[in-house]
């Protein structure tokens, strides 16, 4: 191994690519069949069985219940679309309040604003980086109506006292589970335990068909307004004679059927995928106690994790550099790791509108009386992980072995042996 760093002229300790999950013969053979049927979509906004979709949309949805013993799936054609789906099933709307952790890709609070509602923004846990439940409770108003804990990376969030404070105020609990299909908390697998759960396709999840998702509820009627919005449901509302469900507009959200078909062949192999991903994780995991600076993730009691992405804190104190630099020393080496994203109050639309007061925030929220503030500081954890701790790495999934988890090893001992090196060229670096 060379002991001189690739920031420096060095050659990498690794040089090749890293590939994505690949499409097997499965998933092929079944897209070319609905390629070589013609029919791309099943469906049409009539108040007959194609509201529903078409072969491969039902069939997805039937395995979806199936494999996660629920009783209504519901696709969209993003877990963007279901998150949108679930505020509107859950009848949020302007003036309303909805509970979200700041960590987690946009859409799930975008899902919020969509609704014209306020998304409050409350910290998440130093360590599993979930909401924090013991401070769901000091956010809550009379103008709450919802939460929605993220399953983050892949381990879900303690759902026990979310559904205890949502029973307690009377609020709908959705899962955005798109980072965590197949965990399990307590016995219970994950996007299953509140009202409704979101599950996403997208091309980088543990299962993917490019774009896609969808939403399961036991619950009837959430299940009928999410079907409603996913597909015109005001047109089928007419065509039925119905009038219940009014305040629903629906949209074009409806996942064609060579998606839906390509989704099939992957749910199939949903556990064969997380198993690997659990295996390199937890390659990873016992290899990083070589790593005095490195911390890896926590698993929450009675809970499974299934390695979406790999979470780690690092701790400049134990070796002086910045995060920041870590991570680019560790991306001119050929490793994978990167920061994760803001925190979503920290993105334009809420910085234009951070104070409840201002006239900005009224135009957008000309129906609400309450007070809310985005600005940077209401949330420390998240910001001080966004900020100074947290690295994380997508190779602990196929087809990477441990070959790549052992390269990142490499990486960080030899970052470790040119420490000097670093230190004294760190401000050029920035």
């Amino acid at each position: 191994m060379s002991e001189k760093l690739a920031l420096f002229g060095g050659p990498p300790v690794r040089s090749g690519q890293y590939y994505p999950n690949k499409l097997g013969d499965e998933e092929k053979q079944i897209a070319v069949s609905v390629l070589e049927s013609g029919i791309l979509s099943g469906f049409a906004a009539d108040a007959n069985e194609q509201f529903y979709g078409g072969k491969y949309v039902k069939e997805l949805e039937s395995l979806f219940c199936q494999r996660f013993s629920c009783k209504y799936a519901v696709t969209f054609n993003s877990a963007t679309s279901g998150l949108h789906g679930s505020m509107i099933a859950a009848g949020i709307g302007p003036g309303d309040e909805v509970i979200v952790p700041p960590y987690s890709m946009s859409a799930t609070a975008t899902a919020v604003l969509m609704c014209h509602a306020v998304p409050v923004f409350v910290d998440v846990e130093p360590d599993m980086f979930c909401i924090n439940t013991d401070l769901i409770e000091s956010f809550i108003t009379t103008r709450t109506k919802a939460i929605i804990p993220v399953n983050l990376f892949g381990l879900p969030s303690d759902m026990d006292p979310i559904l205890k404070i949502a029973e307690k105020h009377n609020l709908i609990v959705v899962e955005d589970n798109a980072q965590t299909p197949g965990a399990f908390y307590k016995g219970r697998l994950a996007g299953t335990i509140g009202c409704m759960g979101v599950f996403s396709l997208n091309r980088h999840k543990n299962i993917q068909c490019g774009e896609g998702g969808v939403v399961l509820t036991n619950d009837k009627y959430f299940a009928e307004r999410l079907q409603l919005t996913r597909n015109h449901g005001e047109v089928v509302l007419f065509s039925m004679g119905r009038n219940d469900h009014a305040d629903v507009v629906g949209y074009n959200y409806r996942l064609s059927e060579l998606h839906a078909a390509v989704a099939i062949g992957q749910l199939k192999k949903l556990d064969e995928f997380n198993n690997v991903r659990v295996s390199l994780a937890n390659h990873l995991t016992e290899r990083l106690k070589e790593i005095p600076f490195m911390t890896s993730p926590k698993v929450r009691k009675d809970c499974t994790h299934v390695y979406y992405r790999y979470p780690m804190l690092y701790d400049r104190n134990k070796l002086g550099i910045s995060r920041d630099t870590m991570v680019k020393a560790l991306q001119s080496e050929g490793i994978h790791v990167s920061n994760y994203v803001a925190p979503i109050y920290m993105s334009p639309i809420y910085q234009k509108h951070k104070y409840s007061e201002s006239d900005n925030f009224k135009r957008r929220f000309p129906e609400y009386n309450g007070t809310v503030n985005y600005s940077l500081g209401i949330n420390p954890v998240v910001e001080t992980l966004y900020k100074e701790k947290m690295i994380y790495t997508n190779i602990c999934m196929p087809p990477n072995s441990k070959k790549e988890i052992d390269e990142l090893l490499d990486a960080l001992k030899k970052i470790e042996l040119n420490l000097d090196a670093l230190i004294n060229n760190e401000k050029g670096l920035e």
